[in-house]
């Protein structure tokens, strides 16, 4: 069991309630949105657009809750960052990403009709390594 799995479980557990920045090391750390459909692709397409600002790391399919690539078995029912999100909505696509700021504030300043997105400082730990994607 790799250490970004030990990390979700013991949040799933409610023995980690904290922020990650900074604590899960070598691991990517993602932050999450979840925006209805429609919404989803437009924003999907402004971080394809500005890859830099905004890299993607997952997008799953509408309604499926599961990043399967970035952390299998890992679901966002779960409370893996804060507050778990109960049901996924029906037409909604959750989307993962690698920086906060600009997409968040894109999003806002668009003021989608439903927007469900992370605490500061709380990302998603994934099971990808971090040297995969940083330099060092």
């Amino acid at each position: 069991m790799n250490e970004a799995l030990q990390v979700r479980l013991a949040m799933r557990r409610g023995e980690w309630t904290g922020p990650t920045a900074f604590r899960v090391t070598g691991y990517v750390q993602c932050n999450l949105v979840i925006l209805p459909e429609a919404e989803a692709y437009d924003f999907l397409l402004f971080c394809q657009r500005n890859p830099k600002a905004c890299p993607l790391v997952e997008v799953t399919d509408c309604g499926v809750p599961e990043p399967r690539l970035s952390a299998p078995g890992a679901e966002l029912p779960s409370p893996h960052v804060g507050d778990p999100v109960v049901d996924v909505p029906r037409g909604v696509m959750p989307v993962f990403w690698a920086c906060g700021v600009t997409p968040q504030q894109t999003a806002l300043l668009t003021k989608p009709e439903l927007m469900i997105t992370h605490a500061p400082g709380h990302g998603f730990v994934t099971d990808l390594k971090a040297g995969q994607f940083c330099l060092p």
